[in-house]
């Protein structure tokens, strides 16, 4: 085959490299919660219970978003500030291996291992016996991955960095003493960063048969991608019932977020690796192939975030005992393609192959004495993850979770609550043989994943 075709073949590779590191960025998990790379919006008491009982914990702040119908029952005004951080850790144990079937350079440090930070804040105020209005912000998405660019697994995604931030304005309405609906609407920001890391040498030796162009690993050329949506727009609703004076049942819905994030390209690399990717339109004019401009260019990707509810339940035992239990559903099957566009034009449509998860989760208060309060849980949270869509970016394995905390009530209207959440997670396996533009490489092993949550509150009732 010809320097042309040759330069075609990396050119088709380099196209389909492009939508795939944008897909991974988009559907990577920050591994505090199974559900790819959705975060729980609780405060630190309810990280203590691994995320148990929802908002139905008396005058709850987190309420103004996980579900309104509960600030019906607020029996005065409350402001409550979070601050959480979350320490993902991702090793992989396996080979990863070049074109020619030669071991990858560089070393496999663990691509996250560092506390990411990230705020709640919630606001919530009665305007009378029956209505109760509140505004909140949080952070219901996040993941950041990075990995050193000259690691072994370079080739499947170097950096990856996703945030949604999210301002809701809701209302709860008490019907009588133990029924309440409520609704909200909220406006989300998404952006999102990816590094990825193309080996185009290794691209022509599959593609030719044979490396007559330069040894796989010898001109890697680094691909950056950073796309966002400034607002797109959801709501939610909920209700809350109480059969018993001890019971509180409560439900809630949030809705799919539909939104297309826009940004650019860019392309890094020396002058005879990018010279290959540009010439190839020129060498097969009649393939169709949209054309990559090695100086950057516009990207789109729809990225929907998927509707997802929660039913829970909470019983007081008695003054000092609560107990609570949750069953959380994300609707991770309509995440199942992922498209990319430059200039209306689709470079590549991916399949997901996501498929439905649950978080099951049980815990609770005991109260010492009036100022200290000690919580815990346990919890099982599913990945909607598979073998097909899992990569170094998504070393994703269902998590059993647990849950400690302490509650301070300092005065009669300001309480600090401290919450840490263990996750141990399931080894997830990845067996993998990268696209054309992205080397042939391969990758056979596993994710040995863990993660670890620590969350302060203050909390203060006017």
């Amino acid at each position: 085959m010809n320097r042309h075709t040759s330069q075609r073949t990396i050119r088709l590779g380099s196209q389909a490299s492009l939508a795939l590191a944008v897909a991974a960025a988009l559907v990577l998990p920050l591994s505090a919660e199974a559900g790819s790379f959705k975060l729980p919006t609780d405060n630190a008491a309810g990280w203590a219970r691994a995320n148990a009982g929802g908002s139905l914990f008396a005058n709850d702040p987190t309420a103004v978003y996980n579900n309104p119908a509960a600030m019906a029952f607020f029996d005065g005004p409350v402001l409550q500030v979070t601050g959480t951080a979350i320490r993902p850790s991702a090793k992989f144990e396996g080979a990863f291996r070049d074109q020619q079937g030669n071991p990858t350079t560089g070393n496999n440090p663990n691509g996250f291992a560092k506390f990411i930070p990230f705020p709640n804040l919630a606001f919530a105020a009665p305007v009378n016996d029956r209505l109760v209005l509140g505004a909140s912000l949080t952070v219901p998405y996040g993941l950041v991955s990075e990995y050193n660019p000259t690691w072994q697994g370079r080739y499947f995604g170097t950096k990856t960095s996703v945030q949604s931030i999210a301002v809701s304005f809701s209302a709860g309405f008490k019907v009588n003493d133990q029924f309440s609906i409520g609704a909200g609407i909220l406006g989300q920001r998404t952006k999102a960063q990816l590094n990825s890391m193309l080996d185009p040498y290794g691209s022509a030796a599959g593609l030719l048969g044979a490396p007559l162009l330069g040894a796989p690993q010898s001109g890697d050329v680094q691909l950056n991608v950073d796309v966002k949506k400034n607002f797109a727009f959801g709501y939610f609703v909920g209700f809350e019932f109480k059969p018993t004076t001890q019971d509180s049942i409560g439900f809630s819905y949030h809705s799919k977020i539909k939104q297309t994030l826009s940004g650019n390209y860019a392309l890094y690399g020396s002058d005879a690796a990018k010279n290959l990717i540009a010439l190839a339109p020129v060498a097969f004019p009649n393939a169709g192939l949209p054309a990559l401009n090695t100086s950057g260019d516009r990207a789109n990707a729809v990225f929907d975030m998927p509707a997802f509810a929660s039913l829970d339940w909470l019983h007081a035992f008695n003054d000092r005992f609560s107990l609570a239990a949750s069953a959380k559903w994300t609707d991770w099957s309509s995440f199942s393609t992922l498209t990319l566009t430059s200039h209306g034009e689709t470079l590549v449509s991916l399949p997901q192959g996501y498929k439905d998860a649950w978080v099951y989760s049980i815990g609770g208060d005991y109260k010492l004495n009036p100022k200290w309060t000690l919580r815990a849980g346990v919890g099982y949270d599913e990945t909607p993850s598979n073998i097909i869509s899992r990569d170094p970016r998504i070393p994703d394995g269902t998590r059993r979770l647990l849950g400690l905390g302490v509650g301070y009530q300092a005065t009669a209207h300001f309480a600090v609550d401290f919450g840490y959440q263990h996750q141990f997670v399931s080894d997830a396996r990845v067996k993998l043989t990268n696209q054309p533009a992205l080397g042939y490489g391969t990758m056979d092993g596993k994710f040995k994943d863990h993660g670890d949550v620590l969350s302060l509150t203050g909390t203060y009732k006017f």
